[in-house]
């Protein structure tokens, strides 16, 4: 038998939206410096909104 892999929704939600305003943090200070386009960082910007809404989705569904 396999043993049965709980996932906590919620944590892996969390999870992804912390690693998405990293991610948005950083990207804004290459952006600044000149290090990375402008559509990168609007690519990350919609990752952050698309993390927050999963977060919002799960928090209601559990």
């Amino acid at each position: 038998m396999s043993p049965i892999n709980y996932v906590n929704a919620v944590k892996m939600a969390q999870d992804n939206l912390d690693e998405a305003n990293r991610q948005l943090a950083k990207a804004t200070t290459d952006f600044a410096e000149g290090k990375i386009p402008e559509a990168r960082l609007l690519q990350l910007h919609e990752l952050k909104d698309i993390a927050a809404g999963d977060l919002q989705r799960v928090l209601k569904e559990n």
